[in-house]
């Protein structure tokens, strides 16, 4: 993949309705409080995985593009387990009683997992925080990470097959349909273009725009 043109994966996590005065009259807005950036996995981390992204994204279309679309980014990450499993057995990767040991999807999950920041609210402002050290604090929970998992998978599935001519286009295409965004920004210059965070009092909690 491109990283050197710097196209990173900002995703929503968690999002609230607030509600403003504008010139005396109550506005109700959208409002992210919590982000997941993702660096895309690099072209040797594909190449390794190519199999299964491949077969994935094969598994996904095959039932049509309104199902590729509506569904895809909810089940991505199950449907590359799946595929993941059938990939060792065709390689003959068994243990002793027989069953499927695959040992690429995990570690192409824990790839994801380094790869991916949640910039959320913190005592000083905006804090930058691995995984599994938002899930330990209360950040997000394992079914927001599984959640962001899926989309990221179904993200990697477009962007890393695509030809270097049409990148920018998927890219572009595929995180407007997770409703994320792609940005040329690391997450620390993410965090410094954000505005200020001060808590306010929400009218109501949206849990995120990510496909579901």
């Amino acid at each position: 993949m491109k990283i050197n043109e710097k196209r990173h994966l900002v995703l929503p996590i968690v999002t609230d309705l607030v509600t403003k005065k504008v010139e005396g009259k109550d506005v109700t807005e959208e409002v992210v409080r919590i982000y997941a950036h993702h660096t895309p996995v690099s072209r040797e981390v594909f190449e390794a995985n190519y199999r299964i992204l491949a077969a994935t994204k094969s598994a996904l279309a095959s039932k049509g593009s309104h199902y590729l679309m509506s569904s895809g980014p909810r089940i991505a990450a199950l449907t590359l387990r799946d595929e993941g499993k059938k990939d060792a057995a065709a390689r003959g990767s068994f243990d002793e009683q027989g069953r499927v040991v695959d040992e690429e999807t995990p570690a192409f999950f824990a790839e994801l997992k380094r790869l991916t920041m949640v910039l959320c609210p913190g005592q000083q402002g905006w804090d930058m925080l691995p995984i599994d050290a938002a899930i330990g604090a209360g950040k997000i929970d394992a079914e927001d990470w599984e959640e962001v998992a899926s989309s990221l998978v179904f993200f990697t599935c477009h962007y890393a097959m695509a030809r270097k001519a049409d990148r920018e286009t998927t890219a572009n295409g595929t995180a407007s349909l997770l409703g994320s965004s792609i940005s040329s920004l690391a997450p620390t210059e993410f965090i410094a273009s954000l505005p200020s965070w001060t808590p306010a009092a929400p009218t109501m909690p949206v849990q995120s725009s990510i496909p579901s």
